[in-house]
Order: C-alpha cells, then structure tokens, then sequence
C-alpha cells in the first residue's frame, strides 16, 4: 500500500521537474539565430546572474509546440512569418525586429506579467550589445539592410 501511494505522489511531481524556475527565462530559437544567441545568452548570464534556457529546433516544430501552448517566453525564428501567424492566433505581441541581414529578423514575446520582464531584459541586453549583432553578421535596426 505504501509503494503504490509513493509512486503516485512522485509521478505527480514530475510535470514541475520539466519546468523553469520563474526567474529563468525560456527561448525558443529557429537554427539561424541560435549561434549569435548562444554567444550572447552565454554572456547575458555571466553579465546579469540571469539563467536562460535555450532550446533549438525549426520554425515548423517549435511554431507548433508554442501554439499547443509549450511554455517558452520568447521566440526567435527563421521564418518570420511564423512569428506573425502565432501573433495573428493571439499567442503573443506584435513581432519586433532585433537585427536584419537578407531580411529583418525578429523576435516574439510570448508572455505577460513578471515572465515578461524578464524577457524585457533580455532585449535590453541585446540592444546594448551591438557588436555581437555585428559580429554574427546583422545589420541592425536603423542601419542599411534594416532601413525598413
């Protein structure tokens, strides 16, 4: 009897085990962005004390995991216009441009309240580190190929 009831109770509490702590913010990121996200979120953490988890896969699977509700807090895509359609479905902001090479490049917030200061930060950060923009190959907001 006792087996059985601890069982349940351990399977009960493995949902939480897959999850972020609150004060991690979660981003999601198509192929192309992930090098220049890698660098910076490595960074970021060394720079702010902040935690970033960040997960890799393509527009199609990670556009559909955010649609069914997969609890990322930003997404950074190839496609954009998979960040407009999870906006027109009502999951998240207007998309905003973070950089620009062929086309411009952005970024989607997907939550509100304290989850969305923490992404608020992260673009902070990001905006005050143009050299790694640069670096990765962008253009940024404002300047040549980004003149949109």
């Amino acid at each position: 009897m006792r087996l059985p009831t601890l069982l349940c109770l351990s399977l009960l509490a493995l949902p939480g085990l897959s999850q972020a702590t609150p004060d991690v913010l979660r981003v999601a990121s198509a192929h192309q962005p992930m090098p220049l996200l890698e660098r910076l979120v490595d960074q970021y953490q060394l720079d702010t004390g902040n935690k970033v988890l960040l997960i890799e896969g393509n527009d199609t699977e990670l556009g559909g995991e955010i649609a069914q509700g997969a609890a990322f807090d930003m997404f950074f895509p190839d496609d954009q216009a998979a960040a407009a359609q999870l906006h027109a479905n009502g999951r998240g902001e207007a998309p905003a441009t973070y950089a620009c090479d062929a086309q411009a490049r952005r970024y989607l917030v997907l939550v509100e309240g304290p989850r969305h200061a923490l992404a608020e930060r992260f673009i902070v950060y990001l905006r005050q580190h143009p050299e790694a923009l640069r670096q990765a190959g962008y253009a940024l907001p404002g300047e040549g190929s980004c003149m949109r």
